[in-house]
């Protein structure tokens, strides 16, 4: 997401931060190309501002103001881009620094007072908003925030898919519903990655095919790391108790805790399947229409109906899940689907509250919802 702060005209200083790194990166890059017109001039300069300490990051920032202050040789448009800097947030090598704040503030007097003609591209990972230089940026510049998916709130997968979306379709690219849902469950939330992703798939398809299918990402886009926990699901949604089994030990091997597993990858499926299997049954819902016929219908529910669905951070209905759910329920019955939600609520309860072996109640529990 882009929050932006002061106007595009008038500024001579234009600022790019955030989370996002990708997207914050990719308009800095624009605006750079805008202002020079895709010439080198004399004068242009490009700044690495990735560095690991604090003398680094003065080093970087009073480089950055003498290039500013200097008049270019043959005189003209002078464009300097300050690219990646990594000491504006609240780190030992960055904004928590009294070195590094003065010198921060030193960079933004000068960018108030710029020769004419004279343009600085600014793009930074994050931004302490605490300090005093971002406060004294913010009108000194154009600034625009890009902000990640959270992908710890309800209905990330949907800003996932939409994002994804608007990039593949600038590369010609089109998917289909079962590419789309792997794509996003597989991929992290990064603009970066998703934009790295799609590019190695318009490679792969080449000029002939241009709709990506299932198995286009089951064999080109790695598993990430929270892509793991999909799969676990997936696994779990096609009764393929071998797969999730061998993903689980995998997990347990490299340290995850059990608890962890159990809360994120299988108890968030079987509920979701519950969900969906109760609503089905009762408002005759259909999930074969694609998901925005789907999610038309959940928020006609009534409103005791409503209150079994997930909700984003906005209030609105996490309506993707449910979706998913309901595309894989089969010939699952409500009460098979109650039966596998207290399994879960006795194995959650062994591992916080017992000795056994966590391998051994994870196993059971798995073999208990495919079986």
């Amino acid at each position: 997401m882009c929050y932006a702060e002061g106007m595009g005209e008038g500024h001579s200083s234009y600022v790019y931060y955030g989370s996002d790194e990708g997207a914050a990166a990719a308009a800095a890059a624009g605006k750079y190309a805008q202002l020079t017109a895709g010439e080198e001039g004399w004068g242009n300069e490009v700044i690495d501002g990735s560095v690991g300490t604090v003398d680094d990051a003065v080093s970087c920032l009073r480089r950055t103001c003498d290039a500013l202050q200097m008049m270019s040789m043959f005189g003209g448009k002078k464009v300097i881009w300050l690219k990646g800097a990594t000491f504006m947030s609240d780190s030992a090598s960055g904004a928590r620094s009294e070195a590094v704040q003065g010198a921060l503030e030193e960079l933004v007097d000068v960018m108030s007072k710029m020769p004419a003609e004279t343009f600085l591209v600014l793009q930074a990972t994050e931004m302490d908003k605490r300090r005093s230089f971002f406060k004294k940026m913010a009108s000194a510049a154009h600034m625009e925030e890009f902000a990640g998916i959270d992908i710890t709130q309800e209905g990330w997968e949907a800003e996932v898919a939409s994002l994804t979306l608007k990039l593949a379709q600038q590369r010609g690219l089109r998917f289909d519903n079962a590419a789309m849902d792997l794509f996003v469950q597989r991929v992290n939330e990064g603009t970066r990655q998703i934009a790295n992703e799609l590019d190695k798939l318009d490679v792969y398809l080449g000029e002939e095919r241009r709709t990506v299918e299932e198995r286009d990402i089951e064999l080109m886009v790695p598993i990430s790391r929270h892509g793991v926990i999909f799969e676990i699901s997936r696994a779990i949604e096609r009764q393929n108790a071998k797969l999730a089994i061998r993903l689980i030990n995998e997990q347990l091997s490299q340290g995850e805790q059990g608890v962890t597993i159990i809360r994120a990858a299988i108890i968030p499926t079987v509920r979701s399947r519950y969900c969906a299997r109760l609503l089905t049954d009762t408002f005759r819902l259909n999930a074969t229409g694609g998901y925005r016929s789907f999610e038309s219908a959940l928020n006609r529910l009534p409103a005791q109906a409503r209150k079994l669905l997930p909700l984003k951070k906005d209030g609105s209905i996490s309506c993707y899940g449910i979706y998913q759910a309901a595309r894989s329920l089969g010939k699952l019955s409500l009460s098979k689907a109650k039966q596998h939600l207290l399994a879960c609520a006795k194995a959650d309860l062994q591992l916080v509250s017992t000795q056994l072996d966590t391998k051994d109640v994870l196993h059971k529990l798995i073999i208990a919802l495919t079986a």
